[in-house]
């Protein structure tokens, strides 16, 4: 009779324990994969945070479920535990906060350090300010029947579609925070009569702190210097519409007399939609390119009044200001930058 060897034997029980290492894993079917949260704070007391749950039944798009407490991680805590399904906040990809939490920059600070150094949450997930009731919001985008991704992808659209409509992540408003020279625009969105979303705008922050809010148009063009993006979009001059085709920007920094100065050349390629009898092309390019260097030198006004720095010009200079003084450029630099911006209209 042939004898066990002891060493197989050992070697067989301890591969045994290998088998259990994924006792905890749940089948796709048996998870909730919230696409989207909202967090507001009612009278400065409880937390509120309401989740948009794709469903798979063809009745009904998303779920909507609302939970309450004294912080928002215990909120999601309390869902999880409640849920009949396993709750997995790893693919949310938009948080919209309400704008009385995010006026109150102590709370915004407290939420997106949440949010950022949270494992549970995305730090690439989108981040959107509204001024509607967010449960309102979500609900009314679930009665019109919208897919459960339909809210990611009012702000995916690309440039091409919706050159007005920009995207801001829990890490790029996390990182503003702590920026001298950078501040940063945050999507306003509010409730649809017939659309996902309708978009405001966008609300500037420094630091944490909303200083102000510019419009659509405004925004494009804040997102234009932000990102280099083309500009790609349609303006109506009251004579004739035309058609943005093609777009490029060169900012050139410089220093004089220790006073910080910006050359911007932005040039457009356009096409005419439509025009009035008459209007000539010259007509037409000076319209456009006046219209466009008085939106950006209104926003830019604005911008030193607040000390804000939303166009991004600090950056430029983060290698001609010696580092001990970089964190005054907002207040001893930006007042003083003088920038020449011309833009420079060609038809098609």
């Amino acid at each position: 009779m042939k004898k066990n060897n002891p060493y197989k034997t050992i070697v067989v029980l301890m591969s045994l324990t290998l088998l259990c290492g994924c006792w905890d894993i749940k089948e796709i079917n048996q998870r909730a994969l919230p696409l989207v949260m909202g967090v507001s704070k009612e009278h400065d007391k409880e937390y509120r945070v309401t989740l948009s749950i794709p469903r798979t039944n063809a009745e009904e798009k998303t779920r909507i479920v609302t939970g309450r407490g004294d912080s928002v991680s215990s909120i999601l805590g309390q869902m999880r535990n409640n849920s009949e399904n396993a709750l997995d906040y790893s693919q949310l990809q938009l948080i919209v906060i309400d704008n009385k939490l995010a006026a109150n920059q102590p709370e915004w600070i407290k939420i997106i350090k949440y949010f950022m150094t949270s494992k549970e949450i995305p730090s690439i997930a989108l981040v959107a300010i509204t001024d509607d009731n967010i449960e309102t919001m979500f609900s009314n985008i679930s009665k019109l029947g919208f897919a459960g991704t339909a809210v990611y992808d009012f702000f995916s659209k690309g440039a091409g579609w919706a050159p007005e409509v920009s995207s801001t992540r829990i890490w790029e408003v996390y990182q503003s925070l702590f920026s001298y020279t950078n501040d940063i625009a945050v999507p306003v969105v509010n409730t649809a009569k017939d659309t996902v979303l309708n978009f405001d705008g966008s609300a500037v922050l420094k630091n944490g702190k909303i200083t102000e809010r510019i419009s659509p148009s405004e925004n494009h063009l804040v997102h234009l210097f932000q990102n280099h993006t083309t500009i790609r979009n349609t303006e109506n001059l009251g004579f004739a519409t035309i058609t943005v085709i093609d777009s490029s920007l060169k900012v050139k920094p410089s220093m004089k007399n220790s006073e910080p100065r910006i050359a911007s050349d932005l040039s457009l390629k356009i096409s005419i939609l439509e025009s009035d009898e008459g209007v000539s092309n010259n007509r037409l390019k000076e319209a456009l390119e006046k219209r466009i260097e008085q939106r950006f030198n209104d926003i830019f006004k604005q911008n030193q009044k607040n000390r804000t720095d939303i166009f991004g010009f600090g950056q430029h200079f983060r290698s001609r200001i010696p580092y001990d003084e970089l964190k005054n450029w907002r207040e001893a630099y930006l007042p003083k930058l003088i920038v020449n911006f011309q833009v420079h209209v060609r038809m098609e």
